[in-house]
């Protein structure tokens, strides 16, 4: 028998995918999944890589057979925010919906 030691924080910060619903709740999925899982769970909302967005550009999605990469922070966006420009007060408004929820730990698995 090997010597192995697990702990929940080397696991939340390596192999997991986090998502900030519009809600406010961030979920971590510990499992492989795709945009499509999320997006048929939550119509009228749409997935998007935290890293792809910029004030005055337009907001893009993840096409649904995408799968979401660990270590990175997605959003589940209202429909209506696709391809529209992100402005400042709109990020403003996701950061501090993450800042929130990563400091509160309203962490889902």
């Amino acid at each position: 028998m090997g010597n192995v030691a697990l702990c929940a924080p080397s696991i939340i910060s390596s192999g997991v995918v986090k998502v900030l619903f519009s809600d406010g709740r961030l979920v971590i999925y510990t499992r492989p999944v795709k945009a499509a899982e999320l997006m048929l769970e939550n119509p009228g909302q749409f997935v998007c890589d935290s890293s792809h967005l910029k004030i005055g550009h337009r907001i893009p999605g993840l096409s649904a057979d995408e799968e979401l990469e660990v270590r990175q922070i997605y959003y589940l966006l209202p429909m209506e925010m696709l391809y529209s420009v992100l402005t400042s007060e709109e990020m403003g408004s996701l950061n501090d919906k993450s800042s929130k929820a990563f400091k509160q730990g309203s962490l889902s698995f």
